[in-house]
């Protein structure tokens, strides 16, 4: 069985973590390799999966990887944009990793119906992160929890956040503060935020100085603080 990566191990945790009754089908859009999906069907964490792709080449190495793992019957393949794929209320964990934040957020737009029906939405942003949670708020989707994963790649430290979310139709603000660093994220601080505020810090003081509109160089400058 190939092993996941930190972040993708982060994502399942969350399909692990739903209440009963559990994680009946797990939908994993832009699926890549659908190792994701293989890995919850074979531990148990869902009952089924539907691994969708917008590519096709990619979604032919995912079902090659199926049919090695002896899961056909268990995993679909199917190609399309984003949650079209999916029926509304078809898939009850629906997890969307490795896009950038406001793709992600293009995605769940599209798929509305799909991301309401569903009892968790599972979300791992490369960036634009402090936007996908305004959104989320914005469109009645409660973040219920956020986890902090790192990898080393390439000699290099990288963070990810993971986020899971439910359409509840109602939520209460959060802070600038938070909706930039994440209030669960905070509340259970430890060594690795503490890694990951550095790392963030690094970025920033880096270019802040090559800031030339006044507004964005005070966005820059609170963002530091918070991240001291």
């Amino acid at each position: 069985m190939h092993a996941l990566s930190p972040r993708l191990q982060a994502v399942l945790s969350f399909c692990r973590s739903l209440h009963t009754p559990g994680c009946g089908v797990l939908a994993d859009i832009g699926t890549d390799h659908a190792y994701l999906p293989i890995t919850a069907v074979r531990l148990g964490v869902c009952e089924k999966a539907i691994a969708c792709d917008l590519h096709p080449g990619p979604l032919a190495i995912a079902e090659g990887n199926i049919r090695d793992a002896g899961l056909a019957a268990q995993i679909q393949t199917r190609l399309g944009n984003g949650l079209a794929p999916l029926a509304p209320g078809e898939s009850d964990c629906i997890t969307i990793a490795g896009m950038g934040g406001m793709r992600i957020w293009g995605i769940v737009l599209e798929g509305m119906e799909q991301a309401r029906a569903a009892r968790r939405l599972i979300l791992q942003p490369q960036h634009d992160i402090q936007l996908l949670r305004k959104n989320l708020h914005n469109a009645g989707f409660e973040i219920e929890d956020e986890l902090l994963a790192h990898e080393a790649v390439g000699g290099k430290e990288h963070f990810y956040v993971v986020l899971a979310a439910k359409y509840t139709g109602e939520v209460n603000a959060w802070s600038e503060r938070e909706y930039f660093l994440g209030r669960f994220l905070i509340k259970n601080a430890g060594d690795d935020f503490r890694a990951y505020l550095a790392s963030e810090h690094k970025k920033i003081a880096k270019y802040i100085s090559s800031i030339k509109d006044e507004a964005a160089l005070q966005d820059a400058k609170k963002r530091l603080e918070w991240l001291a």
